[in-house]
């Protein structure tokens, strides 16, 4: 074999691995969908890759941690497996099917499938359409005339108590003094923060 046909083959040969590289990782990035690291523990993992997607678009990574980063959806995972009676559950599940329909016709894709600005909108939208629900105090509706709330209000509301209750924001996020001491007015707050155990 002479220099030019060794220098072609190995070429060949390099350039059909790198383009079935390229080729896998196209068909890949086509069926874009999330990949939990967490077993549910009661949701399916095509509904728990929702949830997920929802809290974190939601509550996307910026300075602070995102809610998939936080473990939001687990906590909204256990928080409709521990909390809520059967029916409660059933409803949740079939409000989370409707959703990701309503998703599929109005876009032609899954919500998991969907962009960031497409997901943005898609939210964004739902929380315009939502009625404002009644006030409630440890659980106890005070308006019981007021409409229940929606799937996504409910969905947003868990989202939101996962993240504001986890550790990682109350150690590292919110400053919180649970016994202060003296008052000592126009005290410079030295960007303190504390996680009240």
């Amino acid at each position: 074999m002479n220099r030019r046909e060794y220098i072609k083959n190995t070429a060949l040969t390099l350039g059909l691995g790198v383009s079935g590289i390229t080729l896998s990782e196209i068909f890949v990035s086509c069926t874009k969908e999330a990949k939990l690291t967490w077993k549910p523990v009661f949701l399916s993992l095509k509904h728990a890759e929702i949830i997920a997607e929802i809290a974190e678009t939601i509550l996307p990574k910026t300075k602070t941690p995102g809610a998939k980063e936080l473990g939001v959806p687990q906590f909204i995972d256990k928080m409709v497996n521990d909390t809520m009676d059967s029916s409660s559950k059933e409803q949740f599940v079939n409000d989370l099917v409707n959703f990701n329909d309503n998703c599929q016709s109005k876009y032609g894709k899954s919500f998991v499938e969907l962009d960031q600005s497409k997901r943005e909108e898609y939210l964004l939208a739902l929380d315009k359409e939502s009625p404002r629900t009644g006030m409630s105090l440890w659980g106890i509706n005070l308006e019981p005339d007021a409409p229940k709330p929606t799937f996504y209000k409910k969905v947003k509301s868990l989202t939101l108590f996962g993240f504001y209750t986890s550790e990682s924001i109350g150690k590292n996020v919110f400053g919180f003094d649970p016994v202060p001491g003296d008052y000592i007015a126009c005290m410079p707050l030295k960007g303190q923060n504390s996680w009240n155990e």
